[in-house]
């Protein structure tokens, strides 16, 4: 145990210091916990005046655990009782010393819920070790003098800072209960006061919701910090799936004096130079002989001049041959020529009686090069098609050939693709190329299916077979209009299922059941409140049939209503509907400039069918109008107005409830119809 000293000074404004509670935190950010040993505070040449008072302002409320603030609960300090309406001065100072077992290295002082008239913030903090409590600024300085902001909010001071922030498309960001913007103007206060210590409990649904370059900003002022390091866990990669399409250079430093060039061999896909070059390409040629006044440029091509005419044509043909003029034998015309590109599409699905194992594409091998063969997959009887590529799937359009022939799978590809990426494959398509300047083709063998079901293995004669069947089950919840459950066969056969509200179809649409999936299935299904009947009892019924064609269904019955945070009024009305739409004005009436209305209780109900966290409530800023300011507050009396609130864990079904009032200002300019609009936003648990 040792003991450390907290030293306060000056006030802002009112007549003293008024605080709810004082925390000590860690290195690691741990709740350090301490008890409080003495206290002097200058102003009385003593302990404070209400120190061992005993409950109201005294030093019970220091360190008892509650944020919340009492006009009589808050801890009282530089009060002078000679000059009981006097701001403490900027020298006037107070020290409380503490006992506890680790080292402190971050104060958090709270001084929310109150205003100048119940009580000043201090303006200066810092923490020493030992030292004598009546001599200011004794001891050895473990967290350095440092200056509080004028807010009437929780306020924290920190050893060494190490903070951060977030930069992402022009704007700096940092991360309480939802991102939220700075001005492009950063400074060191704006580090001190809105910078990040711990960037790890940003969750990842926050991360999610900056995308494309995201820059991390750190500042310190350790002067020993030379360089900072994170650790980032992403969803897995590869550079070949970074570099995609991008010109990519690369730079080479060495010492080596007697190094003049250097060679990197890169492995790639085949290609030639005319891929590279295209149909046309100028031959500069440069020499330094002085007799050479002309260059000379052979190439050997695959090209004949009908190259040159474009489309169809016609070949003309004159002769004198009396056998081919009286008919008696036909011209021949014999020529070589290369086939145009082919895209081969599948029209069927493939027949399978089982799970897909594993695709064989063989080719035939020939002892010319190669042409190009590329292949793509649908899984929806080629309503799209796909691409595999760094272990997934990617959408392509099989139409563009181009892009077929550059990102179309090849047979090493396809033949590499595990079991659990084939499920449900049901076509390949073919795209087939030569090329034009040389002798190349391609020549596909088969494509074969490996598949885990056993055909033509047992011949069987006159005999009869008893099938054994389990009914497949189904486990549902139904909350927040979501219905939610997993539907399994004991036999681990493939299920399906439809889904019927108040005796119409409703899933799928057209009535019939959904294809045959592997079980266990997971359902879940948003029921759209348009359908739903409000106020009375629905009926929800799901139908589910196996492999075998065993029917049976699950029902149950709810309450039509809406979903979401839902706002209501006191007498239990909605205000809004699930997509905002307004269903009840929350009205004030006739307002007069300069006054203040009646406060009214608002209701907010998780309707959501699932805890949220981290509840954010406040006004929507377009609708704020000079002169007139909506005030929110967790209790009615007394009033304590602030822009917005938060909340913590909410329950499905739970609700709660805060109060509003709007003030005016006695310049506020009329407006016979003025609106405002609430606006929440939580995170899923």
């Amino acid at each position: 145990m040792a003991n450390y000293t907290i030293q306060l000074e000056g006030c802002y404004s009112g007549n003293c210091i008024r605080i709810n509670e004082i925390e000590l935190f860690d290195k690691s950010n741990n709740k350090i916990i301490y008890s409080l040993t003495s206290a002097f505070d200058s102003n009385t040449n003593g302990i404070p005046s209400y120190w061992n008072r005993g409950g109201t302002w005294s030093k019970e409320g220091l360190n008892d655990g509650n944020k919340a603030f009492g006009s009589n609960s808050a801890t009282v300090l530089l009060y002078n009782p000679a000059s009981p309406t006097a701001t403490p001065t900027d020298t006037s100072f107070t020290r409380i010393t503490i006992t506890c077992s680790s080292v402190p290295q971050k104060i958090v002082l709270n001084f929310t819920g109150r205003d100048t008239n119940t009580g000043g913030v201090a303006k200066y903090v810092s923490l020493f070790e030992n030292g004598s409590l009546s001599v200011k600024n004794s001891g050895m300085q473990v967290i350095a003098r440092t200056k509080l902001n004028n807010e009437f909010t929780e306020q924290s001071v920190r050893n060494i800072a190490y903070l951060s922030l977030v930069f992402h498309k022009g704007k700096y960001l940092y991360y309480s209960s939802q991102w939220k913007t700075l001005d492009d103007d950063i400074d060191e206060f704006r580090y001190l006061n809105f910078g990040m210590d711990d960037i790890s409990i940003i969750p990842e649904s926050a991360w999610s919701q900056l995308t494309g370059e995201v820059e991390l900003c750190y500042y310190t002022d350790d002067p020993t910090k030379t360089e900072a390091s994170f650790n980032i866990e992403t969803e897995p990669f590869t550079l070949a799936e970074e570099w995609e399409d991008k010109e990519i250079k690369i730079i080479e430093y060495t010492d080596d004096p007697a190094q003049t060039e250097s060679t990197i061999t890169i492995e790639t896909e085949p290609f030639t130079l005319y891929d590279e070059l295209g149909d046309s390409v100028d031959v500069l040629y440069y020499t330094d002989d002085p007799s050479k006044t002309s260059a000379e440029l052979n190439i050997t091509a695959n090209y004949s001049p009908l190259d040159e005419l474009e489309g169809d044509f016609d070949v003309v043909t004159w002769t004198n041959d009396e056998e081919v003029i009286a008919g008696n034998r036909d011209m021949m015309l014999t020529y070589d020529a290369l086939p145009f590109e082919q895209l081969i599409v599948q029209p069927t699905d493939i027949a399978l009686y089982g799970d897909v194992k594993k695709v064989v594409a063989t080719k035939v091998t020939e002892n010319s090069p190669e042409g190009i063969l590329r292949m793509a997959a649908s899984f929806d009887s080629g309503l799209t098609w796909k691409t595999y590529r760094f272990n997934k799937w990617f959408d392509m359009d099989i139409r563009d050939t181009t892009l077929f022939k550059r990102k179309g799978m090849n047979l090493d590809t396809l033949n590499a693709i595990p079991e659990k990426d084939l499920i449900d494959l049901s076509r390949i398509a073919y795209y087939f190329d030569s090329s034009k300047h040389y002798e190349n083709s391609y020549s596909l063998d088969e494509v074969k299916m490996i598949v885990d079901a056993p055909r033509n293995a047992v011949e069987l004669s006159d005999m009869s077979l008893q099938l054994l069947n389990t009914t497949a089950t189904i486990d549902l919840t139904f909350s927040g209009n979501k219905l939610t459950g997993v539907l399994d066969d004991a036999d681990q056969g493939k299920v399906k299922y439809r889904v019927l509200l108040n005796g119409k179809t409703y899933y799928p649409a057209d009535g019939n059941f959904t294809r045959l999936a592997a079980s266990p299935f997971n359902i879940e299904l948003n029921i759209d409140e348009r359908n739903v009947n409000f106020g009375v009892e629905n009926i929800l019924k799901v139908e589910f049939q196996d492999y075998w064609g065993a029917v049976d269904s699950r029902e149950t019955k709810f309450i039509g209503s809406y979903s979401g945070l839902m706002f209501m009024d006191e007498s239990g009305d909605f205000l809004s509907d699930t997509f905002g739409g307004i269903l009840k004005q929350l009205d004030y009436g006739v307002i007069i400039a300069g006054q203040t209305t009646l406060t009214k209780k608002v209701r907010i109900k998780n309707l959501l069918g699932y805890a949220v966290d981290h509840v954010y409530l406040e006004m929507d800023k377009k609708f704020e109008t000079d002169g007139v300011e909506v005030q929110l507050s967790r209790q009615a009396d007394p009033f304590l107005p602030i822009d917005y609130l938060t909340y913590g864990l909410i329950q499905p079904e739970d609700s709660i409830d805060f109060y509003i009032r709007i003030a005016t200002d006695i310049h506020a300019k009329p407006n016979p119809n003025g609106n405002f609009e609430m606006k929440v936003t939580a995170d899923r648990v």
